[in-house]
């Protein structure tokens, strides 16, 4: 395949240099971004405002952007994003991380609902969302997020894909495809989507499939700086022979989904149903306690062993992969209605069902691969059984009621229920089975004062957690006393239930000092109740390398947060500069204790205050038509600190990164080079292992062409053309799995 591949993306590139090129577009029907982002209405906003419009700190991916940014998880396709990182936790699981926050405090939504899986628990865990059948991203920071959730103060992503029709189909039958590969895992995706309607019906049907092997990597696979500080060697596994190819990186998946609507004159009501499967290598060495080492207290994660070891049947020690199957089913249903009430002008009703398991199974002696097999949905890769299940049932409904102006006053009104229940069974549940409910209300209202908006927000949130009973886990070194202290401080056992109240305000100002620039000010207040994880958990965490507990008498984490914004917008630059300062009172988060338990770095969730401060700055400069095209050049760079009042740095806070690229297109022609340069991680928490920098070179080029009635784009991809050994420090397992090296991909596109 790698050869095909390969044959291929040169034999593309020799066609298109040995084709004359096309004669030049009318520059009134080219395609520019602008004129796309000043016609997109930012639906995750209930006020219906594009990103150019709106007084929110708000970033749109679409169109040809989204295309060459479309990655095999959801934090990948946005990790290149002003402000946004990835976990990175493998190939098949990563979430974004915005503004140095992640997991919890960053919410991933489906249309405006949650996207319901357990990727906030932990980073191993994936989204369950298909970035192949995305239309639309966007992300919002500051006051905006509010509306979503109080846990929301890190930033929202919220996903479009129009599975649900909204406007009446303009044909009987339209779809889109895509088909790709690349060397670097001998991946294979294809995409099919199919719209149609008639009369006052229309309908939505698409699905995908992806087979990727494990990735090809610049070099070895454990980073050469671990461990040096604490003078420990590797024994028993030669990391010598984990070279060029990342073990256990595969990932498979597959969706489908189907949607059809009722359009009337004054709205719509549709419904649709999505399943989800992914299955997906965990490239993570297990935490394994070596005989003889004993002074793990001393020096926290750094000094801890990490051996893909397990025992088989006769006592001899074996290499282990481990591998998640995740499955998600959900129902969705949406409509709207123009002037419903009086004195308001539409209602949008959403609500949706989701039922979600994964299984976490390990695979000895190395995935089918390895004995000459393709992976397999028949054998589960030869697995025996699951060790870890996590299951996942979920309700959730949301209401927004727009209104008409009040002294001056537009905006919207809503009502949101989400409840969640969660089932953990297996050797790693270290959280307890409960439900997880919330109840809110919310308001986001503007006034035009001249050049002046003025936006005020608010949300009402009720949350109450329930659990069965407290997990209870034993160490021979530390059974009594941890073992006590842990019952003493949750109480005894049965239902356990904490309930929380919270309320969180925005108000902010724009300014538009003329046609091209304007600036903004935003300040938000946010309260946000603990997790079900930070309250309750309870055991060992093979994704973190440690022993969680949770803290039962946590109480609500506080922000006060400001965003400064300035942004310029004109005929040949465009310049978006960004400050922002959140202080975060009682922050949770999870301590060394210094200890140990279960062979593994005790963590015990706390509270103290904490600071996250950080800008973000792209440019873009439309250059002046030449015989060779147009060409636009970007710039961007962000930057990130977060420290705990004790003057402690948090740990996997992304560094600073600086971006730079050319777009180019003449005719149908149109291409574009990318350099990312990320520093070395230098502001450390204790006892946290320092991140090389890397640079990263990135080269897109595609064709458009026209067969029958169908258009057409040929395309090709060269990431990592550097063949850079780059490691992600916001990812956990940064020391053992590096980004993927050289690779070559090819695609074809189709509209029809």
């Amino acid at each position: 395949m790698i050869r095909i591949v390969t044959l291929a993306a040169v034999s593309l590139s020799l066609a298109v240099s040995a084709q004359e090129l096309p004669e030049e577009a009318d520059p009134s029907e080219e395609h520019t971004e602008r004129g796309e982002l000043e016609r997109i209405v930012v639906s995750a906003i209930p006020i219906r405002r594009s990103k150019l419009e709106s007084a929110q700190p708000v970033d749109v991916l679409t169109g040809e952007r989204l295309d060459e940014r479309r990655g095999v998880t959801l934090g990948e396709t946005l990790m290149k994003e002003p402000g946004v990182h990835s976990t990175a936790y493998g190939p098949g699981a990563g979430r974004p991380v915005i503004r140095g926050l992640g997991g919890g405090r960053v919410r991933v939504l489906e249309d405006s609902l949650p996207s319901v899986d357990v990727s906030a628990q932990s980073d191993d865990h994936a989204v369950s969302v298909e970035p192949m059948l995305i239309d639309r991203i966007e992300i919002l920071r500051g006051p905006a997020t509010l509306l979503f959730g109080s846990g929301a103060v890190g930033g929202v992503v919220n996903v479009i894909d129009n599975r649900i029709p909204e406007q009446a189909a303009e044909r009987a039958l339209e779809g889109r495809f895509e088909l790709r590969g690349n060397s670097v895992a001998d991946e294979r995706t294809g995409v099919l989507r199919l719209d149609g309607g008639s009369g006052r019906w229309a309908w939505n049907i698409s699905g995908t499939w992806r087979d990727a092997e494990d990735y090809e990597i610049p070099g070895h696979a454990e980073a050469s700086n671990f461990g040096e500080e604490e003078g420990h060697e590797d024994e028993g596994v030669d990391e010598d022979e984990v070279f060029g190819v990342l073990p256990n990186s595969f990932v498979q998946s597959k969706s489908g989904s189907a949607g059809l609507s009722w359009i009337g004159s004054r709205g719509f009501f549709g419904i649709s149903l999505k399943q989800y499967e992914t299955e997906y290598g965990i490239p993570a060495p297990h935490a394994h306690d070596d005989e003889g080492e004993d002074d793990h207290n001393d020096h926290g994660l750094n000094a801890v062993r990490y051996d893909l070891l397990a025992e088989d049947e006769n006592g001899h020690e074996e290499e282990e992969d481990v591998f998640i199957d995740l499955e998600q089913t959900r129902w969705d249903a949406k409509g709207a209605l123009d002037d419903p009430l009086p004195g308001f002008t539409r209602a949008t009703l959403r609500i949706s069902y989701s039922d979600y398991m994964h299984a976490e199974r390990d695979v000895a002696g190395g995935h089918a691969e390895e004995d000459g097999d393709e992976h397999d949905e028949g054998d589960e890769h030869g697995a025996e059984g699951a060790h870890t299940i996590f299951d996942v049932e979920a309700r959730n409904a949301r209401l927004e009621m727009a209104h008409r102006p009040v002294a001056g006053w537009r905006g919207a009104l809503g009502l949101q229920f989400d409840d969640q229940t969660l089932s953990a069974v297996g050797e790693e549940a270290y959280i307890p089975d409960g439900d997880t409910r919330s109840w809110a209300v919310f308001a986001l209202e503007e006034k035009e004062t001249g050049p002046l908006t003025w936006t005020l927000g608010g949300r009402l949130e009720r949350n109450e957690i329930e659990v069965d009973e407290l997990l209870g886990h034993a160490d021979h070194e530390h059974e009594d006393d941890h073992g006590d202290e842990h019952e003493d401080e949750n109480g005894s056992d049965g239902p356990l239930r904490r309930s929380f109240t919270t309320v969180s305000a925005s108000a902010g100002i724009l300014w538009r000092i003329d046609q091209r620039w304007q600036t903004s000010l935003n300040y938000s207040y946010a309260e946000r109740a603990p997790s079900q994880g930070d309250l309750y958990a309870n055991g060992p965490h093979a994704a973190t390398f440690t022993f969680e507990r949770g803290s039962t008498d946590l109480d609500e984490e506080i922000t006060n947060g400001l965003d400064l914004i300035v942004h310029h917008h004109g005929e040949d630059f465009d310049l978006e500069a960004s400050l922002f300062y959140n202080a975060l009172g009682d922050f949770i988060y999870l301590d060394e204790t210094g200890e140990e338990l279960d062979g593994l770095p005790l963590r015990q969730t706390r509270q103290e205050d904490a600071t996250f401060y950080g800008g973000e700055l792209l440019g873009v400069w439309h250059l002046p038509q030449t015989p060779a095209g147009h060409f636009d050049l970007r710039a961007g760079y962000d930057w990130v600190r977060a420290e705990l009042d004790s003057g402690e740095n948090l740990p996997r806070i992304s560094p600073a990164r600086y971006i730079a690229g050319v777009d180019w297109h003449r005719g149908d022609l149109r291409g574009s080079l990318e350099y990312q340069h990320v520093r070395s991680a230098r502001h450390l928490a204790p006892e946290e292992d320092p991140t090389g920098g890397y640079d990263m070179l990135d080269f897109n080029l595609s064709y458009f062409f026209r067969l029958g009635g169908a258009e057409l784009e040929v395309f090709g991809r060269l990431n990592n053309l550097l063949d850079e050994e780059a490691r992600v420090h916001t990812s956990f397992l940064k020391n053992f799995a590096p980004l993927p090296g050289r690779n070559i991909g090819l695609g074809l596109r189709g509209r029809f």
